[in-house]
């Protein structure tokens, strides 16, 4: 019974390292079988909010994601959209003549009967007051209903992807029907910054309108703090420590607030040539900024933007039928740019070069298209661009291109016939061969006769 134990014991350990190695085996072919994307960075950012996504401007590729595309509420980012609408169909020297009482509730530039801008003003009143008012001035002038208007922003809407957007209003106040999703406000923003005027306004810390014949001036800052909220009745807990609000990258872009809507803040921020557009939706007011620096630094820290072939590169050289040139240089018709994570270089990239299968016979033209680059991480396309001829070619003269047949069937007559001549020859030796080894075995069996 002494010895048993031990032996028992040993048996124990023996599993036990058995399974462990058979338990380490499957992790591993559970690593090696996990489909690895060019947004896996090994970390996740941990936000309060109930609806996020951070984009790169650039690109707008998603990078982080949480029920970004769950209907809700927008409150006052419905204001980006209508921003866009008017940048399009009013110009900025327009001037506005308000003579009816606006009314609007909410968030007000307080314009009364009488007073008069141009909508270069009135654009800044609209993104950096956030005044509904101003909102509804600017939809009657451009279409001449609130209604029309409204129509106008749903139809620029779905043209940049934004498809579960559906506006009732220019304002964002509460309305049911006034709903969009955390991905369609960040493509609206995302159209937006592209907008030189835009990025100007939404990036301005405050607004000051000058007298006009009904009212004093009027100094608003904006609703935006990172723009300009230090000090300490300005400071947000962020990674376990008291800071500032500001935050000197954000230069834009707009807030929100309605009961049902909650805080709402789209972010613009730029550093070291790349831009991320972070959107929080419906969070509660301690958390909104926190939440959405979170997003904008996990961008700076986790992605590097790579330029994975520039404009005009050379990727092939292919031949030319019939041509002055015997063979042309294909180039990509486009820099092919993707934001990765930090970890992913142009080494750990997989290149598909598409040539072409046919012969090219000459003419050929310049930036004629013939094949096709794609760039890949894993199984993932990061992009794509056509090849291109680098240049121009033309086509022989008929007479060289006569010539050129006649001497390339001469050549082949040639090699023929030479081909022919060959064979002839080494049929000739082998019979050769033949007969004089038929002739030393006749001589072989006489003399063994004698």
């Amino acid at each position: 019974m002494k010895t048993s134990i031990p032996i028992q014991l040993t048996k124990w350990l023996l599993y036990r390292k058995t399974l462990i190695h058979i338990l380490f085996a499957i992790i591993l072919v559970i690593i090696s079988i996990t489909p690895v994307h060019a947004t896996d960075t090994g970390y996740i950012p941990e936000i309060v909010a109930p609806r996020a996504v951070l984009m790169d401007a650039e690109t707008g590729k998603v990078l982080f994601n949480k029920n970004a595309t769950e209907i809700t509420y927008p409150a006052s980012t419905t204001k980006i959209l209508t921003a866009l609408v008017v940048l399009e169909h009013a110009s900025l020297d327009d001037v506005i003549t308000i003579d009816y009482e606006p009314g609007v509730t909410g968030s007000s530039m307080y314009i009364v009967p009488g007073e008069a801008f141009t909508v270069e003003t009135l654009l800044k009143g609209l993104l950096i007051r956030s005044g509904n008012d101003t909102a509804e001035i600017l939809a009657r002038h451009v279409s001449g209903s609130v209604e029309a208007f409204v129509a106008l922003m749903n139809q620029h809407a779905a043209s940049i992807g934004a498809f579960n957007t559906h506006f009732t209003n220019p304002h964002g106040l509460p309305d049911e029907n006034h709903v969009t999703t955390a991905y369609d406000l960040a493509l609206i923003a995302r159209e937006a910054m592209k907008n030189e005027f835009f990025r100007e306004v939404v990036s301005s810390p405050s607004l000051i309108i000058s007298p006009t014949s009904e009212t004093e001036q009027r100094v608003y800052r904006n609703s935006n703090r990172f723009l300009w909220g230090k000090g300490p009745s300005h400071q947000m807990l962020y990674q376990g420590l008291y800071t500032n609000i500001y935050y000197e990258p954000v230069d834009g872009i707009k807030t929100g607030y309605t009961h049902s809507a909650r805080n709402c803040l789209i972010s613009s921020a730029l550093f070291n040539d790349s831009r991320f557009i972070a959107v929080v939706l419906n969070a509660e007011q301690d958390s909104i900024y926190s939440d959405s620096r979170t997003l904008l630094d996990y961008g700076f820290q986790y992605f590097h933007r790579l330029t994975l072939v520039a404009e005009g590169t050379q990727m092939a050289m292919v031949p030319v039928e019939l041509g002055n040139e015997e063979a042309i240089g294909l180039v990509t018709d486009k820099a092919i740019e993707q934001i990765v994570p930090r970890n992913v270089l142009t080494s750990n990239l997989r290149v598909d070069l598409q040539l072409p299968e046919e012969e090219i016979v000459a003419p050929v033209e310049q930036n004629e298209i013939l094949g096709k680059v794609q760039y890949y991480y894993e199984n993932e396309l990061l992009g794509e661009a056509n090849l291109v001829t680098e240049s121009a070619i033309d086509a022989l003269p008929v007479y060289q291109q006569t010539s050129w047949r006649f001497y390339s069937i001469s050549a082949l007559v040639v090699l023929f016939i030479l081909w022919q001549v060959l064979i002839f020859y080494l049929r000739q030796k082998k019979r050769k061969q033949r007969r004089l080894q038929r002739a030393q075995r006749y001589q072989q069996r006489y003399e063994t006769i004698e």
